[in-house]
């Protein structure tokens, strides 16, 4: 009987083991103001508004949390519409905007290699939290907001990023140096004319989605399948 529970013990360990990394995920949160998110005309900061910057993405320390903030397109920096940019590597990312925000904006996401994108509309007073799950961890996958002018004034702001990791130590790893020299145009994303241009890109998605639950969870069905067959192994020699 000790022999068997023994190796009852030595089974479960060896299955929390194995199962272990697949459960091992760590948050990483990125502040409004890290120099990995990419703002589109280039954010201003209070020093460099002294010196003469100009630009519809401003910095707010309202309440003591730092923000950023737009109010659309200004004339002084040509009506550009303001976009922002970051590339990553991580299973979810979520974005939190503030309370102020109200502006209705066109969310997309693009995986590389693959160029599978989906793009939403969503106003933030709706969606003060953005929440995106099941993304392809292995991937790099490209963030684009892009603030859509309205009739009425309207403000859109973030305050966080967070995202979902295996490693939250290896930076490089989740945030990958980007691609374009530093000279060069962010990409651009423009909003879809309609959302039957959108479908098919929508269900591309779905299918990385289900395709990644359903993946973990057959790899840890085969776990501890693996671990029922060991330990019947042994408690038969055991008895």
């Amino acid at each position: 009987m000790p022999d068997s529970l023994s190796w009852l013990g030595l089974v479960l360990l060896s299955c929390g083991i194995l199962t272990l990394p697949a459960f091992a995920q760590q948050s990483v949160v990125l502040s409004s103001t890290n120099p990995d998110i990419i703002y589109n005309p280039p954010l201003c900061t209070p020093s460099s508004v002294i010196t003469g910057c100009v630009s519809p993405w401003q910095i707010s320390n309202e309440s003591g949390t730092t923000v950023v903030f737009t109010n659309g397109p200004i004339p002084e920096a040509g009506d550009v519409i303001p976009q922002m940019f970051l590339s990553f590597r991580a299973s979810n990312l979520s974005l939190q905007t503030t309370s102020l925000s109200n502006a209705t904006i066109n969310f997309t996401l693009t995986a590389e290699p693959t160029d599978i994108s989906i793009t939403a509309e969503l106003n933030t007073t709706i969606f003060p939290l953005i929440v995106v799950a099941n993304l392809p961890e292995t991937q790099t996958t490209t963030l684009g907001i892009t603030f859509l002018p309205g009739d009425l004034p309207a403000r859109f702001d973030v305050e966080s990023i967070t995202l979902v990791v295996a490693n939250a130590s290896a930076t490089s790893s989740f945030l990958p140096s980007p691609s374009l020299p530093v000279s060069s145009s962010p990409p651009t994303f423009n909003p879809l004319p309609s959302a039957t241009q959108s479908s098919s890109s929508n269900t591309d998605e779905t299918g990385i989605i289900i395709g990644a639950t359903l993946g973990s969870v057959f790899g840890v069905l085969l776990i501890a399948v693996a671990c029922l067959v060991v330990y019947r192994k042994y408690r038969r020699r055991g008895s």
